[in-house]
């Protein structure tokens, strides 16, 4: 696991910063748009950081706490530069999203039941009981990317797709 102050990267900082600064003061109502653009910039939410979104915003920071534990798209841990999330609800189990999640366990080096991060870093895989896309089942996100109706013989060009 890598420590807070070696996960951003040292351009990254002042970025950081940057989005603070812009955030400063304005207080609770603007605290998701804060986080988002906080977190792809430093890529999760370490408890320094927290402190520093709650001190900008100028609100408690077990209001940050508590968004950050809400929602799912938050981490409080390190993940993989690119997250691969796979829709496990109804619809998309039925139309074979776990053999979707057992591919892209496979190709990526991680727990095919709980998910997790590769050994290198570099890819996270998350299983989440719906991302709103039955229509598509079975559907997986590659970071911002949507992908709907994936076929097991498609995870590895998906894949590398995204590597380049």
């Amino acid at each position: 696991m890598r420590s807070p102050n070696t996960f951003i990267a040292p351009g990254s900082v002042l970025s950081l910063q940057a989005v603070l600064r812009r955030y400063r003061g304005k207080g609770g109502a603007y605290l998701l748009p804060c986080l988002q653009e906080v977190q792809a910039v430093a890529g999760w939410l370490d408890e320094n950081t927290c402190m520093q979104v709650a001190d900008s915003l100028n609100i408690p920071l077990v209001q940050v706490h508590n968004v950050i534990e809400f929602y799912t798209l938050f981490y409080n841990q390190p993940v993989g530069k690119r997250v691969v999330r796979v829709c496990d609800d109804l619809a998309c189990y039925l139309a074979g999203s776990q053999e979707v999640v057992h591919a892209c366990a496979r190709r990526l080096g991680v727990d095919a039941h709980h998910g997790g991060t590769s050994a290198d870093g570099e890819w996270t895989l998350e299983i989440h009981p719906c991302l709103g896309r039955c229509e598509q089942a079975p559907f997986l996100m590659i970071d911002d990317d949507d992908f709907g109706n994936v076929r097991v013989d498609q995870v590895g060009k998906l894949l590398e797709g995204v590597e380049k």
